[in-house]
C-alpha cells in the first residue's frame, strides 16, 4: 500500500499543479507544444494505446513507463480513469521514475 500512496500523492500533485494531461489525444496535443516530460501507460491499456503511445514518446523523444496500474487504479487515484498519462513537468517525472525503479528492486505487498 505504501507504493500506491506514493504515486497517488505525486500523481494528486501534478494534477493540481496543472502538470498533467490525462488521455492519448491531450497526450499527444501537449507533445506537439513540446511540454511533456515523460508518459505512464496502464497496464490494462489497449495494445492499439500501448503502440500509439511508444510512437508518439520515440517520436518527441521522451521516456514511456508502462506501469502495473490498471486504468481504474488511475481514476482511483486522480479522479479520472485513462490508460495515458503524460507528466508535463522534469521534476515530477524524475521522481515517477524513481518510484518505478523502486518498485522494480523491491517486491510489492498485494492488498
Amino acid at each position: 500500500m505504501h507504493y500506491r500512496q506514493n504515486w497517488q500523492g505525486i500523481l494528486s500533485i501534478c494534477r493540481k499543479a496543472g502538470k498533467l494531461a490525462m488521455g492519448l489525444e491531450p497526450t499527444k496535443d501537449a507533445m506537439y507544444r513540446g511540454t511533456v516530460s515523460g508518459v505512464l501507460v496502464a497496464s490494462d491499456a489497449s495494445a492499439k494505446t500501448r503502440k500509439e503511445a511508444a510512437f508518439y514518446c520515440g517520436q518527441a523523444q521522451v521516456p514511456c513507463l508502462e506501469l502495473a496500474f490498471t486504468k481504474a487504479d488511475f481514476a482511483q487515484m486522480i479522479g479520472r480513469g485513462s490508460g495515458v498519462l503524460a507528466i508535463c513537468d522534469d521534476g515530477f517525472f524524475r521522481k515517477m521514475q524513481l518510484l518505478a525503479e523502486q518498485e522494480k528492486q523491491e517486491p510489492r505487498e498485494e492488498a
